[in-house]
């Protein structure tokens, strides 16, 4: 980590000063609504046989992005981006015996977990995505634009039980459009000239997995997404 700073350090003193960085490498956290559609009549099937199945509705991840100006009144996106969504089927200890449990650990007890993932549900999405942006306003402190872009998705589907794991993936290409606020003062963190920028858009993207036990399965990650990052100017 020292040598990727040290790194980073050098590659801001070798860029041309400018009041606002054209060049923008940062890490973004994500929080996405997606339709899932496949995966709620999964879950509405677990519950009616007498299970309760918790579906997750929000799915969380991350990226790596870079930035960049051309001109003042486009901006370009280039990333990575990872993100997850869970569900299961827990069964909890007796609430006597849980207090128990913790009365004669001195209190040690009560950090422990209190259920049980009986059936466990993970669907991974791995995005390679880009984005051409339009300047609406731009300004000495704070930039508004509107972009859209295509995003190409590796989509991984595993379904645990006791006896069986079920595993499926398959990709698939989709669109993004979203709206930006980003930071263009830098704000110094030693050498390190650091901006920040939030993004609210909407995801259209719909994978089909490939493996046979799948039956046309498809995890729709279509939905509304927030992100906000950190970034360096270079």
């Amino acid at each position: 980590m020292k040598y990727v700073v040290i790194l980073l350090c050098v590659l801001v003193q070798l860029a041309p000063a400018k009041d606002s960085p054209s060049v923008r490498l940062g890490l973004s956290f994500i929080v996405s609504f997606p339709s899932m559609d496949d995966e709620k009549d999964f879950a509405e099937m677990t519950n009616a046989s007498g299970l309760d199945f918790d579906l997750g509705s929000t799915a969380w991840g991350g990226s790596v992005e870079v930035l960049g100006d051309l001109g003042d009144r486009f901006r370009i996106r280039g990333g990575v981006s990872v993100s997850r969504l869970h569900g299961a089927y827990t069964e909890g200890y007796d609430p006597l015996s849980y207090v128990l449990i913790g009365l004669f650990t001195a209190g040690l007890g009560f950090f422990l977990s209190q259920s049980e993932d009986v059936i466990d549900l993970d669907d991974e999405a791995v995005s390679v995505e880009a984005e051409a942006y339009y300047l609406f306003s731009r300004t000495s402190g704070f930039s508004l634009s509107a972009g859209v872009g295509p995003v190409f998705t590796f989509a991984n589907r595993s379904l645990a039980s006791p006896n069986t794991v079920t595993k499926g993936s398959g990709s698939g290409i989709g669109m993004i459009a979203s709206l930006r606020l980003d930071q263009e003062s830098v704000w110094e963190l030693g050498c390190l000239p650091l901006m920040f920028g939030l993004e609210a858009g909407y995801r259209m993207n719909s994978v089909d997995i490939d493996d046979q036990e799948a039956e046309n399965f498809q995890l729709d990650f279509s939905g509304p997404f927030l992100k906000a990052g950190t970034y360096i100017g270079l």
